[in-house]
């Protein structure tokens, strides 16, 4: 019998896969959808290919018919789409920009009747480059091993359809093979931080939908996968030792150019378009895909990969301690600033016990100087906790039968988990393996700066001056050694301390020079017990940060919940975080708060339960920048752009060693959008009801308590019964007993057994009458 087949255009791939990958980061990534960015991106890219192709043809092309969009917008509709998957921006007139710049890229930069540059990746590049509101996010996809094997599976039949498979699996190859020879045979690190590395959506998408763009790679198969090998090569070498972001991207622009050059070294025949015949046999057709059995070995070698589980073998690092190392990590509490590549990390330490026993541990990318170093006062740590933390508001509904005046106040949010910074330790070490750079007292510290040649001889070194470090440290120190990164040693100075009142340890504020914008908790896990958390305060000139090589996601926010988590609203927010944390897969950097301080911005939150930071705070907490003392060039930087804008990010990340197999990598972005998580409450009205307004209030009242109740299990994962106190106010008398919290919840609990019970039944039914219509074809 033969199979049944139809002819498509292959085109038709790429446009149905790459709708399927949008859809797939808004509604299960939950990305925070720019509808009007995607609007814009899709409408602007056709028109301004109609406008470009009018011209060219000199006539107005049919928008409708065999010579209508299928023929002139066909290929930027799948640009417009890569629009869409990647670009971020602010504004609705950078989205025009980029739809011109991608479709112009195609008509302007021609030779021989061919593209040079990808029209996508262009008009990322230029976009980027142009404005400064725009940015990539190569962390939006996460690292996860489903998306993994669904990209390599759709993209494979994607480029398997324009017969393009060897310039995919060429870069892929090229690109993986340097990471695996970087980062498991030359630094040292596990499995699992090379499986992260080389699984991330925005990797595999680049590969098997953007650089097997056939229009614009070489023509001949061998120049093709030498072109491939270079972009690779050179993108390696930029991502791992300049520390770029996004580099396959920024490498594909500037490597067009080599292309006609290929194409004249290596002559083969121009790509056409051409429609594919469509089996619907699925499995034959596989078969009958047009790869060279080489290929076809190498493809099913990725894929098989793409199966592999993520399997695991804090903060920047880990305390030392003396004798038995029972000093343990839990959470941490960091302040990045960061501009250009000048950093200044502020660390928080809630260290208890004897202050002889502490001691602490930091890789740091150069030698630090003296005046690279400072103790700051704890007290700015506290003031932003308590300025950018989850809030509460609390609204007061009107009695509609009586004339009474709305109010609205900010409730305080009840104090998140406290937060401290964790440290690391060791003091001398092995001359001839572990060099002292250099030697400083600061404050109540003595602080040495470390080289290593070796793991071993660290460990050593701290063992023979009476310190022990956790069993796993020394797997993990090796890397950082091989990076050539140095160790901030920290230990209490006795003498200073006593000068100083109270039994805290102040936090430790260091600044550099450096491309790496990251933090290693790696080296903290050493001596972690299960999840620790993490509380960042970042301040930069520009706009908001977020991971690289984690998703950054929003938590829900702005949602109404139960009058009775007010009194408990720290164990709401707890559940809340812990719930979404799981839902959105671990690996993850949840946003709390982001805003722009700026001194000259008088609207800093809304609503606020805070003082916002002052100016001497900002400065206290690491930001150089802004309305320096003019009369002392001590904390002058060549170079340096003073400026009074200001943008305060607070990111939350949980971790352990099986979600984050590598540290955190972070990168400034444009964004502007300011955010906070704020949760509302509404104190029903009070009084008499009998008018038919007040009834009518009272019926939505049950109604939206039912939706609070409903939106708290969402939250939460938790429901009424769950929670131990239910708050009974004075407005409740006023409530019939219908409209309460626990006889919504009871009829809430029917309305959902009803609807199960339906449910359930419509299911039956459906199955039952498949098997009967099965046996009955079996008996035809």
């Amino acid at each position: 019998m033969r199979n049944k087949a139809f002819i498509l255009d292959p085109r038709y791939f790429q446009v149905v896969f790459q709708c399927i990958f949008l859809s797939y980061g808004v509604l299960f990534l939950e990305w925070d959808s720019d509808w009007m960015h995607y609007i814009l991106s899709i409408t602007g890219c056709l028109f301004f290919n109609y406008a470009f192709e009018s011209i060219k043809q000199q006539r107005f092309l049919p928008v409708l018919g065999k010579s209508g969009i299928k023929t002139w917008g066909f290929s930027v509709l799948i640009s417009a789409l890569s629009l869409c998957l990647l670009l971020k921006t602010n504004h609705w007139s950078t989205s025009l920009l980029a739809a011109f710049l991608t479709v112009s890229s195609k008509y302007v930069f021609r030779f021989r009747g061919k593209q040079i540059f990808n029209p996508s990746a262009f008009g990322l590049a230029a976009t980027i480059l142009l404005t400064g509101d725009a940015w990539l996010s190569p962390g939006q996809w996460g690292s996860n091993v489903v998306i993994f094997f669904f990209v390599i599976t759709l993209g494979t039949i994607v480029v398997t359809r324009v017969q393009k498979l060897d310039v995919s699996l060429a870069f892929l190859i090229a690109f993986v093979a340097l990471l695996y020879w970087r980062q498991l045979y030359i630094l040292g690190w596990p499995l699992d931080h090379f499986i992260h590395s080389v699984s991330t959506g925005s990797l595999l998408l680049f590969s098997f939908f953007m650089i097997s763009d056939p229009r614009t790679t070489p023509n001949h198969p061998f120049a093709r996968i030498l072109w491939a090998i270079i972009v690779a090569s050179v993108a390696f070498y930029l991502a791992a030792f300049k520390w770029i972001y996004n580099t396959p991207i920024w490498i594909l622009v500037a490597a067009a150019p080599l292309v006609p050059v290929m194409d004249r070294i290596f002559k083969s025949e121009l790509f056409h378009w051409s429609d594919s015949i469509i089996r619907l046999n699925l499995f034959s057709s596989f078969k009958k895909l047009h790869m060279k059995p080489f290929f076809k070995q190498i493809a099913a070698l990725v894929i098989m990969l793409a199966m592999m589980t993520h399997e695991a073998v804090a903060f920047c690092g880990f305390y030392v301690s003396k004798a038995d190392g029972t000093l343990k990590n839990k959470t941490s509490q960091v302040i990045l600033v960061r501009d250009g590549n000048r950093n200044v990390i502020t660390m928080f330490n809630d260290f208890q016990g004897d202050s002889k026993d502490f001691a602490m541990v930091v890789p740091v990318p150069v030698v630090l100087q003296k005046n690279d170093i400072k103790v700051v006062d704890q007290q700015i740590f506290n003031l932003l906790n308590e300025y950018s933390k989850p809030r509460l508001v609390e609204y007061f509904d009107q009695n509609p039968c009586a004339q009474i005046y709305y109010n609205q106040k900010a409730a305080p949010s009840a104090a998140l988990q406290d937060v401290v910074v964790s440290g690391y330790g060791s003091r001398k070490s092995k001359e001839e393996q572990v060099k002292i750079e250099a030697k400083y007292l600061v404050g109540e510290y003595d602080i040495l700066i470390l080289s290593a040649k070796e793991s071993s001889a660290l460990k050593n070194w701290l063992d023979q001056n009476g310190y022990k470090i956790p069993p796993k440290a020394e797997e993990v120190l090796e890397p950082y050694i091989k990076s050539n990164l140095k160790f901030f040693v920290v230990k209490v100075n006795e003498q200073e301390k006593k000068k100083l009142p109270g039994k805290f340890l102040r936090p430790i504020q260091i600044s550099f020079n450096s491309p790496k914008f990251m933090l290693p908790i790696r080296l903290g896990m050493a001596n972690a017990d299960g999840d620790q958390d993490m509380i960042v305060y970042a301040f930069t000139k520009k706009g908001r940060i977020e991971c690289t090589n984690y998703r950054t996601f929003s938590l829900p926010t702005g949602k109404n919940i139960p009058l009775f988590v007010q009194n408990n609203f720290g164990n709401f927010y707890a559940n809340l975080f812990e719930h979404q944390w799981q839902k959105e897969g671990k690996a993850v950097a949840a946003l709390e708060y982001a805003w722009n301080v700026s001194p000259q911005n008088y609207v800093k939150c809304d609503p606020c339960v805070a003082t916002a930071p002052s100016t001497q705070d900002l400065v206290q907490a690491g930001v150089w920048w802004i309305n320096r003392d003019w009369n002392n060039y001590n904390d002058v930087y060549q170079d340096d752009d003073y400026s009074n804008n200001v943008f305060f990010t607070r990111l939350h990340i949980r971790y352990n060693r099986s979600a984050f197999p590598q540290d955190l990598q972070f990168q400034v972005t444009p964004n502007m959008e300011n955010y906070q998580a704020r949760y509302v409450i509404t104190h029903p009205a009070t009084g008499d009801f009998n008018c038919e307004a007040g009834k009518k209030y009272l019926k939505e009242l049950k109604q939206r308590r039912q939706d609070e109740m409903q939106m708290l299990s969402y939250l939460t994962g938790k429901g009424y019964d769950d929670w131990d106190v239910v708050v009974k106010t004075e407005e409740e008398k006023y409530i019939p007993s219908e409209a309460s919290y626990g006889k919504v919840n009871g009829s809430m609990k029917k309305k959902h057994e009803t609807s199960n019970g339906i449910l359930f039944g419509v299911l039956a039914f459906v199955g039952l009458a498949s098997l009967l219509g099965w046996g009955q074809t079996r008996k035809a």
